[in-house]
């Protein structure tokens, strides 16, 4: 599937901007949950373009500064509803500046196990010597969206130690788009959902951004627009084989109970 979407959606003449930003998952931390139903959404969020996950799905990778990065933790296994939505979404920039984003995003995800570098480590980001160093020569960036991918940080300092430049691993687990393309969830309106079934426990992340193609052309007058984001997840129980055992169990006797219940029909 990865070769026919990368093949459906390549484009000569596309460009995206250098990539700059560094990866954090600052509003966007979903939680910690066990298999106890449980919700968590977030609002006012936005995503650069309206392209930047799909670009992820070809030859020369993605810029992540185009994607949101979301994060979750599991203590067990459970079942994971993750939901992303177009919004209108108060925005503030690293200098403080307030705008209202755009509404038309059509979202695209990919769940990962893994975690970018978090304070007090330095954040990953596209340019940083290990990431150039881990990807192709002229890739646009480190993101990939059907695979297995890596990014990385600069060297550091941690209370007066010296710490080396490393990589932070993401290993794909799946993904979902918007749209009306081969993959997507054949409805564009600005909505995707998915389920994923049984998580193990652990560190998740989430990538998302715009699946629109075409938006990146350098042509497009909204092609650095804010586009507003909501992300809901949803955690459930993942029951037990014996639990759906007795679940059937019960169900059979009920059923033979009514109908010792109900009154049989006389001539």
């Amino acid at each position: 599937m990865k070769k026919t979407l990368q093949c459906a959606f390549f484009l000569a003449g596309m460009a995206s901007l250098p990539a700059t930003a560094h990866v954090g998952y600052g509003g966007r931390d979903f939680g910690t949950f066990d298999n106890t139903y449980t919700t968590s959404t977030r609002i006012d969020q936005a995503v650069t373009g309206n392209y930047g996950w799909m670009d992820g799905t070809d030859a020369d990778y993605g810029d992540s500064h185009k994607l949101r990065a979301y994060r979750f933790t599991l203590l067990e296994s459970a079942n994971i509803n993750l939901t992303f939505e177009q919004a209108t979404s108060q925005v503030t920039d690293h200098r403080g500046n307030i705008s209202t984003s755009h509404l038309g995003l059509l979202p695209g995800f990919s769940l990962y196990q893994g975690l970018a570098h978090i304070a007090p480590m330095k954040a990953d980001h596209d340019s940083a010597n290990i990431s150039l160093s881990n990807r192709p020569v002229n890739a646009e960036g480190s993101f990939r969206a059907l695979t297995d991918w890596s990014i990385g940080n600069d060297p550091g300092d941690l209370n007066g130690t010296s710490v080396p430049a490393s990589l932070s691993f993401f290993k794909y687990i799946g993904h979902a788009y918007d749209g009306s393309g081969f993959g997507s969830d054949g409805a564009p309106d600005g909505k995707v959902s998915h389920t994923f079934m049984n998580l193990a426990a652990g560190d998740y992340s989430v990538f998302v951004g715009g699946a629109d193609y075409f938006a990146q052309d350098i042509a497009n007058p909204n092609l650095q627009s804010k586009y507003g984001v909501t992300g809901t997840l949803i955690a459930g129980a993942v029951p037990e084989p014996e639990t759906y055992a007795m679940l059937l169990a019960g169900l059979a006797l009920m059923g033979t109970a009514l109908r010792r219940r109900l009154p049989r029909n006389t001539v």
